[in-house]
């Protein structure tokens, strides 16, 4: 008889009703059906986080791009899952789009596979770091050419980005993933929800099940029947439909194998290891735990709390505190940093004291786990309620000193985290949203069982992994390489240190399957340990060797093989002997372009230099004289001109003599004379010549949003402001410049503490965004959070080192704190790194404003600084009067920089240099700045500093584009002050912005 898998109808909006059912006359047979329906339904409504993927793009204001055609695959060994999703999206947009493809994965789950439809044809996706997966990306995209990419954010919420989805055309992707069934004491159990909002114009699902039968299960209204039949050593099953609605979920389940004692190995592919996979039943036990006498309760309340279930989090806290009955509670609510101590007896398992005070909590902010300082709390036991997406300030190492239980009830969380601090702390880990609260209660309040450790001889079984002791339930899984033939494997479990079940098994090694399966499962298992171990550089070659996306590891597919040359990026098979090939061929002109480039910015430094020695000082100059002098020519021209048509009409025989030449040759020369002095004055004589240094006055047009929220806040009276904030939240919490105008105006107010903790939130509002981490960094530092700005930046710098703005960011920050030698080091990176082509070309004159940065340091703060590695041409102090740099937060936008001087003068990038000596660098047109304005010598009167938005070929992550100036006056001298002002432009409004004055007297 053929067995049948089913797709239940299924939808978020609906819970399942409490059955009963009544056994009379219902064969046994029947009756185990009935309860693996029952425990497959439960399974699937508690698995939420498990999701289709769904596509955005980045503009609200065009049509969504739909799936249109999806074709699934799912293949199942033992009790391993590889799922691959064939998926075609209809733009019905008239123009080209890009798109991001979102789809949160669950614990454990890593994406394997991703291909891109590259001319008609699929192009496979190859693993490399992740900086320079974007970097890759990021400039190819402005070729306008077809690239992709698949990233991990935290949480496991994976994401591609797809370019480009044609103008009313379809673009296809392949996505895989695989995973480690899971299920109860009898079964596997296999769930992939599929709800779609849109009706599929076509629709196909393949599942084919190796040695072993699926059960029948039937559901009760089935949507789509699969029906198996048996092949080779497999059970297939197929499925086809046109003009399909998905409201349900894929599910079946198989058989768990009977008792384990062999396990065999799988060839590797990727090395020529022979790896084994153990997944084992372990009797279920548990141990009543010891009541606390003492408990502290770490509350996260930060913006990420609104994806927790925070009723069923009370819930769960109110029934173990009355399991607890009796003791002293203290509870801290955290995100940033630690907002709010209180302390409670607990008498008689009540408390409604705390729980109110829980519920009245507000959820805000960035997070900090390290704030909470484990090894300081005075406690029986610690209980954690967290995502553990721990994203905002300096992250340290974790100490403890008591049992940390964590309860997450978020489907979005960094479940390796959480599971460290289980282990470390001899505490244990409870994923609340896969769980009843029945479940989670009886975890908590009882002693859980634990792998202990395992014993083996080493010189024949390595790398096995779980490496360290862990909680188990009613199974455990296992890997590692194989050397020997026959190798016994020991796996001790219990309680402490007290050893209650031991399970021996030997690893055959004589007959290996070849089959990638058991060496991806390996690698899967040994990254999640290389992730708590936050070894940066460890994760990015594992995961490069394996195919695996990881926090430092992406997919990328690329048009071109030149692209692959050209960030070093192994293509795929197909592209690899004209890729090698062409890299050989390259390999020397990178070097040699390279020294070419340090040449061209030495010669480039030097002309600055020239023109610094060499540029005339007109503070001494009478200007109003001069134009008495434009005058009197103006009108003896104009004289000239009556005389001559005079003359003319005349009919005189001889032309008459010209006015010019009938001046005296004396007033000539005093003429020439006072304005060649002015023009050929070098610096040194213009110090003689000059009068005493006029005094310098900034002020800067404080940023004042225009936002309607804002005039809420500005009728609100100091010490309300964060309360009124947080209703203005309700409505605008996915809008970043709300967060960036409610911080600013807090700060200003000196109101520093609520200020931090609503800037932080731009840390949570969508993670790893770099031009979103930029501007809170920079907010940041300019209000003096330099340990927070240093973070962030340190952050941005893993995903963005291929840009110097990373450096440049890092480098003011570490001025700022007095850490001069490490910002030196970092503004000397930007110039001899071997930047990518793109970013030359991007970011033209950017190492000559570092310079100037840099030298500044050096001559300020020469004595103790290491400068021995800085090439002896790029060392020259060059102070001046006024110095004004802007740079911005997105890319693919052109800010200008405007300096208007007391003469009504403009210096810009249509004039770069004045008739006062004002001198503005390159303009930047894609993105980031810097530009900067100097002038050496400022005459008196006022100068104006606008920033001008000229345009932009993306839409940022903040809407507006914020814009950080910097205002110097005497830069490089003693006397050096400097304002910092950060703004934001809107992309939809022409004109500039006012950034301030200058006025020197």
């Amino acid at each position: 008889m053929e067995s049948q898998t089913l797709l239940y109808p299924y939808s978020k909006k609906q819970s399942f009703p409490e059955r009963r059912f009544c056994t009379t006359n219902i064969t046994m047979k029947k009756l185990t059906l009935i309860k693996l329906l029952i425990i497959l339904m439960t399974t699937i409504s508690a698995q939420n986080t498990f999701r289709l993927p769904f596509l955005t793009t980045l503009s609200q204001n065009d049509k969504a791009i739909e799936l249109a055609k999806m074709k699934i695959s799912v293949f199942v060994v033992e009790n391993i899952a590889t799922t691959t999703l064939e998926m075609e999206f209809y733009n019905k947009n008239n123009r080209v789009m890009e798109g991001e493809l979102n789809f949160p994965l669950p614990n454990g789950v890593t994406v394997s596979r991703f291909a891109l439809d590259v001319n008609g044809e699929m192009r496979e996706g190859v693993v490399v770091e992740k900086e320079k997966a974007t970097q890759a990306f990021e400039a190819v995209t402005r070729q306008n050419v077809d690239p992709g990419l698949v990233e991990v954010t935290r949480g496991n919420n994976f994401k591609a980005r797809v370019y480009p989805i044609p103008g009313n055309g379809y673009k296809k992707a392949i996505l895989a993933f695989e995973q480690e069934l899971q299920g109860d004491g009898t079964n596997f159990i296999y769930q992939l929800p599929l709800n779609l909002e849109n009706t599929l114009e076509h629709f196909a699902v393949k599942v084919e099940v190796v040695m072993n039968k699926p059960i029948i299960d039937k559901s009760v209204h089935p949507r789509i029947n699969l029906n198996f039949s048996s092949e080779r050593n497999s059970y297939i099953a197929e499925y086809s439909a046109n003009q399909v609605n998905l409201d349900t979920y894929i599910a079946f389940s198989m058989p768990r194998p009977e008792e384990l004692h062999e396990v065999l190995t799988y060839r590797g592919q990727v090395s020529s290891d022979n790896y084994f996979y153990i997944n084992l039943d372990v009797q279920k036990e548990e141990r009543e735990k010891v009541k606390p006498s003492k408990l502290t309760i770490l509350w996260d309340e930060s913006a990420s709390a609104k994806n927790r279930d925070i009723q069923k989090d009370l819930a769960i806290l109110s029934r173990y505190l009355q399991w607890m009955g009796e003791g002293l509670l203290e509870v801290k609510c955290f995100s940033n940093t630690i907002h709010a101590v209180r302390r409670y007896t607990l008498s008689g398992g009540q408390c409604e004291e705390l729980i109110n005070f829980l519920k009245s909590r507000p959820m805000d902010g960035g997070t900090n786990l390290t704030q909470l300082g484990f090894n300081t709390i005075d406690a029986s036991e610690i209980l954690l309620f967290s995502d553990g997406i721990s994203d905002f300030g300096k992250q340290a190492a974790y100490q403890f000193i008591c049992p940390v239980v964590l309860v997450n009830s978020s489907g979005i969380a960094d479940h390796n985290l959480l599971e460290y601090i289980a282990s470390a702390s001899n505490g244990f880990y409870v994923d609340a949203s896969t769980l009843t609260g029945d479940e989670i209660f009886d975890r908590i309040t009882h002693e859980q069982k634990r792998f202990i450790r395992s014993e083996y001889d080493r010189s024949q079984i390595r790398e096995f992994y779980p490496s360290t002791s862990q909680t188990v339930m009613d199974h455990f899984s296992c890997v590692g390489i194989a050397e020997g033939s026959k190798n016994q494997l020991t796996l001790h479990f219990g309680f402490g240190n007290e050893i209650t079940e031991s399970r021996t098994l030997v690893v055959d090694n004589t007959q290996r399957i070849d089959h990638a399966m058991g060496e991806r499962i390996w690698a899967q298992k040994k990254l999640k340990e290389l992730l708590v171990g936050q070894d940066d550089k460890a994760v990015k070659e594992h995961g490069k060797k394996f195919s695996l996306v990881s926090p430092g590891t992406s997919l990328i597919v690329l048009d071109a093989v030149e692209d692959y040359v050209r960030y070093e990026i192994t293509p795929p098979a197909s592209l690899r002997d004209d890729y090698y090939r062409i890299l050989a061929m390259q390999s020397k002109e990178r070097q040699q372009s390279r020294a070419e480039r340090l040449a061209a910015i030495c010669s480039e430094f030097n002309e600055d230099y020239t023109w610094w020695k060499n540029v005339s000082d007109f503070r001494d100059f009478d200007f109003d004289a001069e134009k008495k002098n434009e005058k009197d020519v103006a009108e003896e021209e104009e004289f000239e001109e009556m005389l001559f048509m005079s003359v003319e009409s005349a009919e005189y025989d001889e032309a008459p003599v010209s006015y010019r030449t009938m001046r005296t040759e004396t007033e000539e020369e005093e003429l020439s004379e006072s304005i060649m002095y002015a023009a050929d004055m070098t610096g040194s004589v213009a110090k003689e010549a000059s009068s005493a240094i006029p005094a310098a006055t900034v002020s800067l047009q404080q940023w004042d949003s225009d936002a309607l929220y804002m005039s809420d806040l500005k009728a609100t009276d100091r010490e309300n402001l964060y309360t009124t904030y947080l209703e203005l939240k309700k409505e605008h919490a996915e809008n970043p410049s709300f967060y960036f105008d409610v911080a600013t105006y807090m700060l200003l107010k000196e109101r520093s503490e609520e200020g931090l903790r609503v800037i932080s939130n731009l840390a949570e509002l969508e993670l790893e965004n770099a031009e979103i981490m930029r501007t809170m960094g920079r907010k940041l530092a300019e209000f003096k959070f330099y340990e927070e700005a240093l973070a962030t930046f340190e952050e941005v710098m893993k995903s963005r080192s291929f840009e110097p703005h990373s450096y440049i960011d890092l480098g003011l920050v570490y001025a700022d704190m007095g850490e001069y030698q490490k910002a030196i080091q970092a503004y000397y990176t930007i110039i001899e790194k071997a930047w990518d082509p793109d970013i030359i070309d991007r970011f033209p004159g950017i190492s000559l404003i570092v310079l100037h940065e840099l030298n500044t340091i050096l001559a300020q703060h020469k004595e103790g600084l290491d400068y021995a590695f800085i090439d002896t041409c790029f060392i020259k102090h060059m102070p001046v009067d006024i110095r004004i740099v802007i740079d911005w937060d997105a890319n693919d936008t052109d800010i200008d920089l405007w300096i208007t001087d007391p003469r009504g003068e403009k210096c810009s990038y249509q004039n770069q240099d004045t008739r006062i000596g004002g001198k503005i660098s390159n303009d930047i047109t894609q993105g980031y700045g810097p530009e900067e304005f100097r002038l050496k010598y400022a005459i008196k009167g006022e100068y104006q500093i606008d920033a001008n938005f000229y345009g932009s070929n993306k839409q940022t992550g903040l809407n507006n584009v914020t814009v950080r100036a910097f205002v110097y006056t005497r830069f490089g001298t003693r006397d050096e002050q400097r304002q910092v002002l950060t703004l934001q432009l809107e992309p939809g409004k022409d004109g500039s912005y006012t950034v301030g004055s200058i006025v020197f007297e």
